[in-house]
């Protein structure tokens, strides 16, 4: 196994965690266990902040601007689109 391959998955394993505690966090019945799924959900949300980063400094995660002209291409395409469904907006 290679770095981008570990990180991808500790990447992904930690939104999985935020999204386990975020539902414990939410449907806990005691305020006990909230502020214990607030405290390790915040860690959780830092870990996940911290690989992100240390991914994109050794470049298996980069972002770049995306041009104006792609931007409304695509909002004309998803406004055609919708033109032609038959939700209700």
């Amino acid at each position: 196994m290679n770095d981008k391959f570990l990180m991808e998955n500790l990447l992904y394993t930690s939104k999985v965690l935020n999204d386990l505690y975020m539902h414990g966090v939410i449907e806990s019945s005691n305020e006990k266990m909230m502020i214990l799924f607030n405290k390790v959900i915040g860690e959780t949300l830092k870990m996940h902040n911290d690989i992100y980063k240390s991914m994109q400094e050794a470049g298996f995660y980069s972002i770049s601007n995306v041009d104006k002209n792609k931007i409304e291409q695509m909002k004309q395409k998803l406004e055609n689109s919708c033109n032609n469904c038959d939700c209700e907006e």
